[in-house]
């Protein structure tokens, strides 16, 4: 089958959504499936790389690191409607998405659309279910979801989001997936020793992990804000953040006003194939965060064997059991009192972590890719029996 993977965010903007369009591009290969990816570029200059067409973009200055890319009559396009997909499967629904509707026209492929982002909660905050917010975004994306046979969402949650806004497309749950092998791995006590020296982490400290673009939409000030508090009952943690964005000065900031230093450790960005050594320095992984459609820092987290403590959301549906894989809390007074019991109790938190590893297996990369590929098949037929039916009309 040759499938067409399009996203705006990839080598660029490694995102959760470029994690995802990556996971999927290689277990298709592996399953022998013929698959490009049609994508932006960093820059204004465009190039291919192993199958992967990147279109010139710009810079818009509306949020960090947002591009768009007006290359209408770009020969990659020719190329790809040249080549004649038999899906296209779009990511996105900025300038990437429209540019590969154009292929799709030109060559009647079927368009799969996966809605990834709540943009309302990301651009509007806590004002996102005002009601004029929500007429907006409603016909925004009617607009933007155009033309597609099916929107797959990964998560209940999403699910739910997506029917309020009562656009007429047909929808279905396909969780996530990640490659499991990159986080199965071990981690020998050397390599934690040496991680622990190069950002000076007493080795008698337990590590919380963090792992996120840091953007305000991911409310880690408010892990930030709990971790004094926290510490009142245990001087021997540790908060160490992965990761790099907007809000990166304010945190680094707020950790200072709270007076907090000596126990939180920024690391800036990681390699992704890197991320596994972060995880596994952890006690626990920590996400404070409600704007989550079906993040994959907690399937990652989960198979590094670290149990969750996440604020709660739909999002979390049948990924954290609170009290089996890690715990779900509401407060402030829940955060301390769910974060110190993993922190202090070994015996839970290898509970915990055990559990965690379990309840990962549900997400590896090749159930998702099946998954997918399911669909496509599903998706094709409908459209050869509609095309039949129309020739014997005839």
């Amino acid at each position: 089958m040759k499938i067409l993977l399009v996203t705006d965010a990839y080598s660029h903007l490694m995102n959760g959504v470029a994690m995802v369009v990556s996971t999927l591009a290689e277990s298709y290969r592996n399953m022998g499936h013929d698959v490009r990816v049609l994508t932006i570029s960093g820059d204004c200059e465009s190039h291919c790389e192993d199958g992967v067409y990147y279109l010139p973009s710009y810079n818009v200055p509306i949020y960090p690191d947002f591009r768009i890319s007006l290359a209408h009559g770009h020969p990659y396009l020719k190329m790809l409607k040249k080549w004649k997909p038999d899906i296209v499967h779009i990511h996105s629904e900025a300038s990437a998405s429209i540019l590969a509707k154009s292929v799709a026209k030109a060559t009647n492929s079927p368009i799969i659309m996966t809605w990834h982002t709540d943009y309302a909660k990301f651009a509007f905050h806590k004002y996102h279910s005002l009601k004029a917010v929500e007429f907006v975004a409603k016909n925004l994306m009617k607009l933007a979801y155009h033309g597609a046979c099916i929107i797959t969402v990964p998560s209940y949650k999403a699910k739910t989001l997506l029917d309020g806004y009562k656009v007429k497309f047909p929808s279905t749950i396909i969780p996530n997936g990640i490659s499991l092998d990159r986080f199965y791995r071990e981690v020998t006590d050397e390599q934690k020793k040496e991680l622990r020296a190069k950002y000076n982490i007493p080795e008698n400290r337990k590590i919380f992990v963090v792992l996120s673009r840091l953007s305000p939409e991911k409310n880690i000030s408010e892990i930030l804000e709990y971790f004094p508090d926290l510490l009142k009952y245990d001087r021997d943690l540790h908060l160490l953040i992965a990761g790099t964005g907007p809000d990166t000065e304010h945190l680094k900031n707020y950790a200072s006003k709270l007076g907090i230093n000596d126990h939180v450790t920024f690391v800036g960005f990681v390699q992704p194939e890197s991320t596994y050594l972060y995880y596994k320095l952890g006690t626990a992984f920590l996400s404070a965060s409600t704007f989550e459609m079906h993040s994959l820092t907690y399937l990652e987290a989960m198979a590094c064997g670290l149990p969750l403590i996440c604020r709660e959301d739909l999002c979390l549906k049948g990924v954290l059991d609170d009290g089996f894989n890690g715990y779900i809390y509401n407060t402030k007074d829940e955060f301390i009192r769910k974060a110190l019991s993993v922190a202090v109790d070994d015996e839970l938190q290898q509970k915990m972590s055990k559990n965690a590893l379990e309840r990962s297996e549900l997400f590896g990369n090749e159930a998702f890719a099946k998954n997918m590929i399911n669909l496509y098949h599903n998706v094709l037929y409908v459209k050869n029996k509609r095309r039949k039916k129309s020739s014997c009309a005839s």
